[in-house]
């Protein structure tokens, strides 16, 4: 079957009955990376409600990315004055590596937030070497560590972002 990639912003009120679904991306993905030693109960637990409460926020949002009606992806980011801060983009293993998917995504977001903003910033766990490649890719650089010292601090240029998505 020919894959039908598509993206679409969660609408809020769905998140409770999309959360599992969501989450299993997520804990599939991170099981390999960086397993955190709990139950997969206690982690869903754990992320349920730090995305809920920062869901309650405007500028938090989160792009399912779907194949058809199948959920295979989401990304959670948020803006604030002068940033784009990307939190977590998760694909199903079947679908890494698969760049327009990754591409597109970013397309769908260029449409969707203004381009106005001057800096990016995101986080990948020191043990997920593909996401380190992605973000330098992006042209973002180390610049610190998260507070509990397992992650990277990644920040750059807004403008170096949107010319790799132009392919300048």
């Amino acid at each position: 079957m020919k894959d039908n990639i598509g993206f679409q912003y969660l609408d809020k009120k769905d998140f409770a009955s999309l959360s599992r679904q969501i989450f299993d991306i997520l804990a599939d993905n991170m099981s390999v990376i960086a397993p955190t030693g709990n139950s997969r109960e206690e982690d869903f637990n754990c992320w349920f409600s730090a995305v809920s409460d920062g869901l309650e926020r405007d500028e938090r949002q989160i792009i399912l990315i779907k194949n058809g009606t199948e959920i295979i992806g989401f990304f959670q980011y948020y803006v604030n004055e002068d940033t784009l801060a990307m939190e977590e983009i998760q694909l199903a293993s079947e679908y890494h590596g698969k760049a327009n998917a990754f591409r597109n995504l970013y397309g769908f977001l260029f449409e969707n937030i203004p381009h106005s903003l001057q800096y990016v910033k995101a986080f990948a766990n020191k043990k997920n070497e593909k996401s380190i490649l992605i973000l330098q890719k992006l042209g973002l650089k180390i610049s610190g560590e998260n507070k509990n010292g397992n992650s990277y601090l990644f920040t750059g240029d807004f403008a170096d972002l949107l010319n790799w998505y132009k392919g300048e």
